[in-house]
């Protein structure tokens, strides 16, 4: 409960309190003057008794909620840990990891996010880096597994995991020209004897040869 509700319901309940005590006053004007009195002090007793339990709430409330923003700073920064963590035995450890993870070495890694940043304009956010967007981008792609999976490898929600892949794969899509080699058909004059034979063929993909005229 925030501090604002706690404050309103205090002053709600010291308001009732007050109303009460008026009715009840009204009430001790047709008495006699030892049972008015007696009435009185039960009055009085028992606005302080209610008082003293509305200051009793209000604090437990406001204990309740410095406790839990605590809570959720301390589980926000263990999560940032993690994290850190994570993305450390991936790309910066060792090539070991990195090439099982991710199949890339991590001089390929970082030339792969340097290319990202400076040619198709990819850059890191508030809460997520660029190199971290890569990795779970390159992880998704080798190990082809759901999105939830990969959210929780990276300790991240499913709905960021999403949408910085789709992020991620248009800036991917930007680098076709320097990424992929365009083909080029085998010269006429091509002297090698493994190739010679296959004049104006673009070379073999998946095992089969491709002819311009065929």
């Amino acid at each position: 409960m925030r501090f604002i509700d706690c404050i309103s319901l205090w002053f709600s309940s010291l308001i009732l309190s007050y109303i009460i005590s008026g009715f009840l006053y009204s009430t001790m004007a047709r008495l006699p003057l030892t049972a008015r009195k007696r009435k009185r002090n039960l009055v009085l007793t028992n606005m302080m008794a209610a008082f003293m339990f509305m200051c009793y709430y209000v604090w437990i409330l406001l204990l309740l909620s410095y406790k839990r923003k605590c809570w959720k700073i301390e589980r926000r920064i263990r999560v940032r840990e993690l994290r850190s963590k994570r993305l450390y035995q991936l790309i910066r450890e060792s090539d070991v990891p990195c090439i099982s993870e991710l199949r890339m070495d991590r001089r390929t890694f970082d030339v792969l996010c340097e290319m990202l940043r400076d040619v198709a304009g990819l850059k890191g956010t508030r809460n997520m880096p660029l190199e971290e967007i890569v990795a779970a981008f390159l992880y998704t792609l080798s190990h082809h597994l759901k999105n939830r999976t990969i959210a929780g490898y990276f300790f991240r929600s499913g709905e960021t995991i999403s949408r910085h892949f789709n992020t991620c794969l248009l800036a991917v899509l930007k680098l076709h020209h320097h990424l992929l080699k365009k083909p080029e058909p085998i010269p006429e004059g091509c002297t090698d004897y493994r190739w010679k034979h296959f004049k104006n063929c673009l070379g073999a993909l998946d095992g089969t040869l491709r002819c311009p005229w065929g």
